[in-house]
C-alpha cells in the first residue's frame, strides 16, 4: 500500500512516539507501581514530543533552504 509522504511521516512519527511512550509507560507501571493512567499519559506526551520535534526540524530545514536564496537576492550589485 502506497501512502503520501505526509501521511507516511505522520504514521512513522506516531509509531516512534508509541514505542517510546510504551517503554516509559511500562517502566512507570512496573517499576514504580503506578496505575495505567501513567502509561497512557506517557504515550500521549511522547507522541506530542515526537510531533513537536518533527515540526521544529521541518521548519529548520525550510529556513536553511530559504536563507541562501534570500541572501543572494539582496546582494549589492
Amino acid at each position: 500500500m502506497v501512502y503520501s509522504v505526509t501521511l507516511q511521516k505522520i504514521l512513522v512519527f506516531t509509531g516512534i512516539g508509541v514505542i517510546i511512550g510504551a517503554i516509559v509507560g511500562f517502566t512507570a507501571v512496573l517499576g514504580f507501581d503506578l496505575d495505567g493512567t501513567a502509561f497512557l499519559l506517557s504515550m500521549f506526551l511522547s507522541i506530542l514530543c515526537v510531533y513537536g520535534t518533527a515540526i521544529y526540524s521541518e521548519l529548520y530545514h525550510i529556513r536553511e533552504a530559504v536563507n541562501p536564496k534570500y541572501q543572494e537576492s539582496n546582494k549589492p550589485k
